[in-house]
């Protein structure tokens, strides 16, 4: 064996044992070490609420746009007298290792019926595919924005929609 070689590895023993005081990579090697321990004693069972890839719905941002066009009420608001403004429902929810959904709520209530239709399209949807920790497949709380617009011209046109579609009720109510 050659000078450098034992060198290198005498200084690999030597870290291993003891730190440095001038040894500016102290910290990163006891990082790398402990780092090797923790991975071996992580629960991969247990709700994870950082992780190292998030939960994704199928097909990504796109797929989960053409979900909601497809599935959410966004007339909802309007329907039960919502002022022109936004509406925005925070859903969390269990994603688990299999991409499952359970325990569907929301975190707070704008009115106006977007609260229950959040809940509803989060609970009917597909599996997500699911977080990774060190590769792992774990279990996961997920927040999912759902944002419900109602403006003048969108209000109008279901006030009069709804007119046509139900004009003897309208007639009624004149």
């Amino acid at each position: 064996m050659d000078i450098n070689k034992i060198d290198l590895l005498q200084t690999i023993g030597d870290l291993n044992q003891t730190k440095d005081p001038d040894n500016e990579y102290n910290d990163l090697i006891s990082e790398t070490r402990n780092t090797k321990v923790l991975n071996e004693e992580v629960d991969y069972d247990k709700l994870f609420t950082s992780v190292q890839i998030q939960v994704e719905f199928p097909g990504g941002q796109r797929g989960w746009v053409r979900y909601l066009e497809r599935t959410l009420n966004r007339d909802l608001p309007v329907e039960n007298g919502a002022p022109t403004g936004k509406y925005t429902v925070v859903v969390s929810f269990i994603v688990s290792k299999d991409g499952s959904i359970s325990e569907v709520k929301a975190e707070h209530d704008p009115g106006y019926g977007p609260k229950e239709e959040a809940v509803r399209v989060i609970q009917r949807g597909p599996k997500w595919k699911p977080a990774v920790q060190n590769g792992r497949s774990v279990i996961y709380r997920q927040r999912q924005s759902i944002v419900f617009m109602v403006s003048e011209d969108l209000a109008l046109w279901i006030h009069s929609n709804y007119k046509n579609k139900n004009q003897h009720l309208w007639n009624q109510l004149k």
